[in-house]
């Protein structure tokens, strides 16, 4: 019998395994009991500001969201990561959309970055940058940087980069093996292309990117510089230019971690067609309890660490009716939840994007549908509700806010 290709075998399993890792002991395990239903948003968090985002065309389905000059500037990218839409002081000036595979187009936008030294928008193909006017939506062509690409983000004077140098090769495979590059997070001057002039500040096993998902980059805060390693176990990081620091620890359930499978995870670098159903076997074993999907919204504001997660939880015990868990950290102490509400509206706050120290959360206009008749609507739900009247199209509303 002919032998199916290793690598179409790892392939079908990448939708059995989802999560997030780290290593050591020093890590905190959220439980079952320490999740809360819902918060009042109005208790935990301060500083709201609402901004009508103004428009003369209907606006919905914005996804992330991106600030630059203390909110002067804002790109969102549409949910159906078709078009990015450019806002000046809260008005829609600008649209990119592109979708296409011929020259100056895009066949997806996965995520994309905003240079304001060079008042360009970048989104990533492979190993190039395609670069677009920011202001008039005009292709300005494709820059090419020696690493297979997956995310990138502007940091001011700084560019970071994840994906694999491209001299260490690439995913492949034949009929018994499946090589496995290292992946690399690299932080390089703004304008440099040669990456391997950049300093490292974390790799990582491609097999665990394969079975596990990308770290998340698209809302690393620019101010702050904190995001997430991912795996088996959450890490929390700020970083400067020459190294990450670990700032916490966490991963769902009480279950011990496999420490065998966490090493195969990081450290293999080829799978034999002998040896690849072992190593599968015990990586699918290592993940089948609760974890964490992806980590997205990172913000690290005078001592609180807040973000959201995705995750699995197949027994079941937390209930259902959210996708998001909500992470806020104080004092050493950690709170988590599965709804953030105002009260006396009837839909969830749900933070897509960062303006400085501010969570981003984009309210959309549901009419009468976006109050809760049960419950008396508090001050700050009174000032959303009569913006969001004011709103011709129906179109939404911005709401920032800090977490105490």
């Amino acid at each position: 019998m002919r032998k199916r290709p290793l690598f179409l075998s790892a392939l079908s399993l990448m939708a059995v395994f989802a999560g997030c890792s780290g290593s050591g002991s020093d890590y905190e395990e959220i439980t079952a009991a320490d999740i809360e239903e819902e918060a009042d948003l109005t208790k935990i968090a301060y500083d709201f500001k609402i901004h009508p985002l103004k428009s003369s065309d209907p606006l919905d389905g914005i996804g992330g969201v991106k600030s630059w000059n203390d909110g002067s500037v804002m790109l969102a990218r549409t949910n159906d990561s078709r078009k990015i839409l450019r806002f000046d002081n809260y008005k829609l000036t600008g649209v990119l959309d592109r979708l296409g595979r011929g020259p100056g187009e895009y066949y997806f936008i996965e995520d994309f970055t905003y240079d304001e030294f060079n008042n360009c928008i970048y989104i990533e193909n492979d190993s190039n940058l395609v670069t677009y006017d920011a202001v008039t939506m005009e292709f300005k062509g494709k820059q090419k940087v020696n690493i297979n690409l997956q995310n990138c983000l502007n940091l001011g004077d700084k560019m970071l980069y994840f994906g694999i140098f491209l001299d260490e090769g690439s995913l492949s495979a034949d009929e018994d093996s499946l090589h496995l590059p290292k992946e690399s997070m690299i932080l390089v001057d703004r304008d440099e292309r040669d990456l391997s002039k950049g300093v490292i500040l974390y790799r990582e096993g491609l097999l665990k990117r394969l079975l596990m998902g990308y770290p998340e980059l698209f809302y690393v805060n620019p101010k702050n510089r904190s995001t997430c390693f991912t795996g088996l176990v959450c890490t929390i990081v700020t970083f400067d230019d020459e190294k990450a620091t670990p700032i916490y620890k966490f991963k769902l359930g009480t279950e011990p971690i496999d420490e065998e499978a966490e090493r195969l995870l990081d450290e293999t670098e080829s799978l034999s067609s002998e040896g690849a159903e072992d190593v599968l076997k015990r990586i699918s074993l290592a993940t089948q309890g609760p974890r964490i999907n992806n980590v997205y919204n990172i913000m690290v504001d005078n001592g609180t660490i807040s973000f959201r997660v995705t995750y699995n939880w197949p027994d079941g015990s937390i209930g259902d009716g959210s996708n998001y868990l909500y992470f806020v950290r104080r004092d050493n102490k950690t709170k988590v939840y599965k709804h953030l509400r105002i009260p006396g509206l009837s839909m969830d706050v749900d933070p897509t994007g960062a303006n400085g120290n501010h969570q981003i959360a984009i309210i959309e206009n549901l009419g009468d549908l976006a109050i809760d008749e049960d419950v008396p609507l508090s001050p700050l739900a009174e000032q959303i509700v009569a913006e969001l009247k004011k709103q011709n199209d129906d179109n939404p509303v911005m709401l920032e806010f800090r977490f105490k």
